[in-house]
This record gives C-alpha cells, structure tokens and sequence, in this order.
C-alpha cells in the first residue's frame, strides 16, 4: 500500500518548514515521506524520523502532531514511538478490498455482457451512495449516466438499489435521512415508495430500473457477498429497454442472478444460504 514517492533516507533534500512559504505540495510531499517511513519500518521515534526524511527534527515534531489530528497517525509501542492510525489503516484496507471485489467480478461481467450486449456494472457502497469501480462496455448504446469512478444515490438505478435492498433497515433509514443530493442525481422518490422497493427487491432477488436514471435505458441488478455472507457490492447490466426487459427480461434475469452467484462465488461464499439478509 504505497503512500507517495519511495524515500531516498541517504539523499532526502530537507523539506520546507511548515511555518515557512512553502507550498501545499511540498508540505503533502514531506508528510508523505513521513507516512513512507512508517510504512517500510512500522514504528518510529521523531528522531528516526528525521533520519529517514533528511527533516529537521523540529519540523517532523509539528508534523508528527499535525497527522495525528487528523488521525492518520497513532502513537506506538515504544516510548516516543509513532505509527500509521488506525483510520489511514482503514482506507487502504477499503482500497483493497474493492480491488479484490473487482477481480472477482470481471470474468462474470464479461460474460454477462457477452450474453446481453449490454454493458456491466460493479459498484460498491461508499456512505449514502454506490460508486462504479468496475465498467464492461456492451457491444451497441454507450450509457454515460455511470462511469468509471462516479457514483449514484443508492436509491437510482439497478445496482445501488441492490445495495441498498440489503442494508440494515437501520442503516437504510441513516442512508436516507443524510443524503445529500449531487447535481445531476435523480429525482428521489418518496421514503414510501423506496421502501416498497426494497421489499420486493428483497423477494425476488434482484433489482430492475426502468428509466429511472435514463431516458430509453433499463438495467437489472443483483447483490453479491462475500465469504462471511455480508454485502459486498452489486452488479448490473444496462442498456436499451428492449436489450434488457420485455422479451428477453426473463432471460437476463436468470443471467444477472447466475452472475451475482459467480462472484460471491469467486469472493469465498459458497453457500447462498450464508448470504445474510438485513438485520
């Protein structure tokens, strides 16, 4: 998990001082090496620090108190010792576990598109909304509602809703209440009508947007879990209505369920009675 730029501990040019006119890149610069450091060896004094960074011990001291303020550092074992905190620690681990999530999934997104011809999506959830880390283009129309590395209420469209469908009711209810709208979101339904589609979403085991996104374009979407059985993240498949609904629904929804199945396959769950349902 690399932080910055590697760290050159027997030519490190001292950085400036953080009261000085430096730039904010060169301050991020200098914490970065600080984090580089923490990372290679574990756990430093000030003194190693400034020995691994080439910094005046003074300036490392006011930085040192800087990232823990902002809790990406932590104190250490040893006396005056201090390591990487616990929420740094917790974005990287976020980080990898979506990259591992989208390992898993390519080979059922491809397939899935190769049967439809529409075009596949892996989202995750990040706080009230799902963001797209994994994007299969289909073979005709080109959606732009939902690229790579952008994001959705997880009440619009087919794989946030799948998301939120196997929430906790509890953390439905948070999820709702601190939404904040982002220009170019959909319209919000009422809490009414949202809740009646987790419900039957729930029931049937998958969800269906039907131009609640974009005009003229329908998908289908499903949950996946991992080895523990929690929610993991959400596929789906997008493209015109008569790509994914009418005739060919029945036949796609047993795709998108094959699929989801293939991935929480892939993510260590075997079984689909350890796919927890919301508590």
């Amino acid at each position: 998990m690399s932080v910055t730029m590697p760290i050159d501990s027997g030519s490190a040019a001292p950085l400036p001082e953080p009261g000085s006119d430096a730039s904010g890149l060169d301050l991020v610069t200098k914490a970065g090496a600080i984090l580089d450091a923490l990372e290679a060896q574990g756990e430093l004094t000030a003194a190693e620090l400034a020995a691994a960074t080439g910094e005046p011990l003074s300036s490392i001291y006011r930085l040192v108190r800087s990232l823990i303020g902002i809790g990406w550092l932590d104190s250490g074992v040893r006396r005056g010792g201090y390591r990487l905190g616990l929420h740094f620690l917790t974005v990287g681990s976020a980080l990898e576990d979506a990259i591992d999530v989208r390992e898993a999934a390519r080979p059922a997104l491809r397939r899935l598109v190769q049967e439809t011809g529409a075009t596949g999506f892996l989202c995750v959830r990040r706080g009230s909304r799902a963001v797209c880390v994994e994007r299969v283009e289909g073979t005709t129309v080109r959606s732009v509602a939902l690229q790579l590395g952008n994001s959705l209420p997880l009440f619009a469209g087919a794989a946030p809703r799948a998301l939120l469908a196997y929430l906790p009711e509890a953390e439905q209810l948070t999820v709702l209440r601190d939404a904040v709208p982002l220009p170019g979101d959909p319209e919000r339904p009422s809490a009414a009508r949202i809740f009646a589609d987790v419900e039957a979403s729930r029931a049937a085991g998958y969800t269906v947007s039907d131009e609640d996104v974009t005009f003229g374009i329908a998908a289908l979407g499903a949950a996946v879990f991992d080895h523990r059985g929690d929610l993991a993240a959400a596929i789906s498949v997008s493209g015109l209505q008569s790509q994914v609904l009418g005739e060919v629904a029945e036949k796609n929804i047993a795709l998108i369920g094959d699929a989801a199945d293939s991935v929480s396959r892939a993510l260590g769950n075997l079984r689909p009675d350890l796919r927890r349902m919301p508590r």
